[in-house]
């Protein structure tokens, strides 16, 4: 015993020492790794690699006795060859108006077509559309130094006087009748610069766009003609890209955008379009014509081969399992069926399935007619059957219970009870990506309990000059001179204690929308944008809005004279949370290189509440110039 004893002794003496060792080593190099191998006792290794099973009539009884010799003898898929037919989408309907309809090109992405808007002409578009046509006439001449038409003295001295009778007028009126709107003008200290360094050495870039060229061609030679023409065609593209008799698609009521696709045969819709993201599960077939589309008809051949993805079992018994995936912190949560049944295809079926890629051609609608499946025995399969044809002459079955993986909902599937989907896969041209810039402009959509109305918070205004103001501190510097004001004759009577409050006011950044009823709609109320009025000047003013997105001032491009409209807002678009529209600026390269630029509008969640503090017919302490409470004035 006691010799036992020593040998156990020494034996748990020299692991210690041996972990003690290892654990020195990964103290001085952090790189070590721990592997564990099976290693044969045998020189050779053919043997073991064999993996030679020393009992197989165990074997095949354990088979038997978990049902393995049920299964049938199929082969695995060596060759498809896939039928499919494809539809071109030729015809857009902003605002899914089917009766303007338009043609429709891959020329350029489906993002812009439906989220390009008009800019709002600013002081510095202004300038910067002078400057690139100064750099375009300098080209011009520049490749015409030869052509003595295009440089004479009398086409120089026209132009130049057409340029001098297009001055840039001040960014901020001089007038002693100053509103708030021109208070705002005069708090951005970044106009001041702009037109301090470009107001007299600069012309309007966009009073020059608006210029007939056909009435000056026979005072300016076809040369000066031919670069007016590229640069009213360059300002057209990247200020104003709607054309004349085009709708834009954004949906003010909705706050989201609304488009339409459509062939010969069906048309496609995406009614509620504001996340920046635009695919096939966007749209839901809203109209089908019943006419026979031109279809395109191609046979293609594939290789199919095994579907592995991480988590699925190793086919291979010498390779080590991923470890990325792990199965076993799943829970019995039987509300997340997709998990269970994706964990028992992964671990029970995933060698027995196979992967074959489809071609498809962005913006067309793809149908798969059959495929032809070839296995090892060499026998053919033909698929041309889905769950949805079996499922049409079942009208009970639930819509939780079809599958469909080729096909499009339709849009008014709950109020028809009509389930059945479209077949085809829509594939539009949109982006797999973007270049997208910090917020423009950006108002948060917040409702008040307390005054029991909605506001729109203009947190981000468009400072007019390339870059952005908050609406807070744009606000406090308007009000700060509107309380320097002295105009307004206030009689106080010292004696009194308390004073009477009509309304006070609010931040200038802060407009209201007020629930109004719509006379000809189901609907009970809407949302309409109001005026929340501050006394300066000797006058009350009204609060109008800083940004383009609550913008009461519409502008006619033709004669760049502007006008006031209504904006509403569907009552239930502006949930609990708030909603928070931003405008983004967005780049994107197309097919063949070419490069796209639009202004976006997004919505999304803005988490928060907000109390305004509006307050009506309050009576005001003088002391504390607080309002008395319910308690006080039923005491008093």
């Amino acid at each position: 015993m006691a010799s036992n004893h020593w040998i156990f002794s020494s034996l748990i003496h020299n692991i210690d020492r041996y972990l003690t060792s290892v654990k020195n080593t990964a103290e001085r190099d952090t790189a070590i790794y721990t592997r564990l191998e099976g290693r044969t006792r045998k020189d050779d290794f053919d043997s073991a690699l064999s993996f030679k099973i020393h009992d197989p009539l165990w074997m095949l009884t354990r088979q038997w006795q978990f049902g393995r010799f049920k299964g049938n003898d199929c082969g695995t898929a060596v060759t498809t060859k896939i039928k499919v037919s494809k539809r071109r989408l030729d015809s857009l309907y902003p605002k899914n108006n089917t009766h303007n309809k338009q043609s429709y090109s891959t020329n350029t992405p489906m993002e812009y077509d439906v989220e390009k808007r008009n800019r709002l002409i600013t002081p510095i578009i202004r300038i910067e559309s002078a400057i690139q046509f100064k750099k375009m006439l300098q080209n011009a001449l520049r490749a015409a130094q030869k052509d003595e038409t295009f440089v004479n003295k009398e086409s120089n001295r026209i132009l130049r006087q057409l340029l001098q009778d297009l001055p840039l007028d001040r960014f901020i009126p001089i007038t002693e009748n100053k509103t708030l709107d021109i208070l705002k003008l005069e708090q951005n200290d970044k106009l001041h610069q702009l037109f301090a360094i470009y107001g007299k050495r600069m012309f309007d870039g966009y009073k020059l766009y608006l210029t007939d060229v056909n009435k000056l061609r026979h005072i300016l030679n076809r040369d000066l003609q031919k670069t007016l023409h590229e640069y009213k065609a360059w300002f057209q593209k990247k200020y104003l890209p709607l054309q004349e008799d085009e709708e834009n698609c954004w949906n003010e009521r909705q706050m989201s955008h609304e488009i339409g696709l459509g062939d010969e045969q069906n048309i496609y819709q995406a009614e509620d379009y504001h996340t920046g993201r635009l695919s096939w599960y966007s749209f839901d077939v809203t109209k089908t014509t019943g006419k026979s589309a031109l279809k395109e008809e191609k046979m293609l051949s594939y290789l199919p081969v095994s579907v592995s993805f991480p988590g699925a079992p190793n086919k291979r018994l010498w390779h080590f399992e991923d470890r990325s995936v792990k199965f076993g912190q799943s829970k019995n949560d039987f509300s997340m069926l997709a998990n269970a049944v994706i964990m028992q295809y992964t671990l029970m079926y995933s060698n027995d399935w196979m992967i074959t890629p489809i071609e498809a051609e962005t913006g067309t609608i793809l149908d798969v007619e059959g495929i032809v499946v070839k296995d090892t025995f060499g026998e053919y399969i033909y698929i041309n059957t889905t769950a949805e044809d079996n499922d049409n002459n079942q009208p009970d079955v639930e819509y939780s219970e079809r599958w469909n993986l080729f096909g499009t909902s339709k849009a008014n599937a709950y109020q028809t009870n009509d389930f059945a989907t479209q077949k085809g896969l829509l594939f539009p041209p949109s982006l797999p990506r973007c270049e997208e810039s910090k917020p423009i402009e950006e108002v948060h959509f917040l409702r008040d309990e307390m005054a029991n109305m909605v506001w729109g918070v203009e947190t981000v205004i468009n400072d007019k000059c390339g870059g952005t103001i908050a609406g807070q501190n744009l606000s406090d510097r308007v009000l700060t001179i509107v309380d320097e004001d002295k105009s307004e004759d206030i009689n106080v009577n010292d004696d009194c204690d308390y004073y009477y409050l009509l309304q006070n006011r609010v931040p200038l950044h802060w407009i209201p929308f007020i629930p109004k009823k719509i006379v000809g709609e189901i609907r009970e109320i809407i949302f309409q944008r109001g005026r929340m009025p501050i006394f300066y000047n000797g006058c009350y003013n009204s609060v109008r809005p800083s940004t383009e997105i609550l913008g009461s001032k519409h502008i006619d491009l033709k004669s760049d004279t502007q006008g006031t409209t209504p904006l509403f807002i569907d009552e239930e678009k502006v949930i609990g949370q708030g909603v928070k529209l931003s405008l983004t600026a967005q780049r994107t390269r197309w097919f063949y290189g070419e490069s796209f630029n639009w202004i976006s509008a997004k919505k999304t969640i803005a988490q928060s509440q907000v109390n305004s503090g509006l307050m009506f017919d309050e009576l005001i302490k003088k002391e504390s110039d607080q309002a008395i409470t319910l308690k006080e004035k039923t005491t008093e």
